[in-house]
């Protein structure tokens, strides 16, 4: 698990967030990449967004899924998404 803290003045929406969170992991994805290439080991990129309809992350679901599979990576969400059912929650 990676840890970033920082601080926007801008508002951002729900949507905006989540996606904004799933560029710096993919981020930290590509960093890996070169690593796990010569082990070959497929990379996850876990999304702290919900698929379940009734949650507000799930706004952001189909972008977010679009995004890092576009980028080549196999895409995983919540519950299915252990690093974000397991991790995202426990950083305060």
């Amino acid at each position: 698990m990676f840890i970033s803290n920082y601080r926007m003045d801008k508002h951002m929406s729900l949507k905006e967030r989540m996606i904004t969170e799933v560029g710096k992991s993919v981020e930290v994805a590509y960093s890996l990449c070169d690593l796990l290439d010569q082990h070959n080991i497929e990379l996850e990129v876990h999304a702290d967004i919900n698929t379940d309809p009734s949650f507000q992350s799930n706004k952001a679901l189909k972008e977010a899924m679009g995004y890092i599979l576009g980028m080549g990576f196999v895409f995983k969400a919540k519950p299915e998404a252990f690093a974000s059912s397991y991790c995202a929650d426990k950083v305060v």
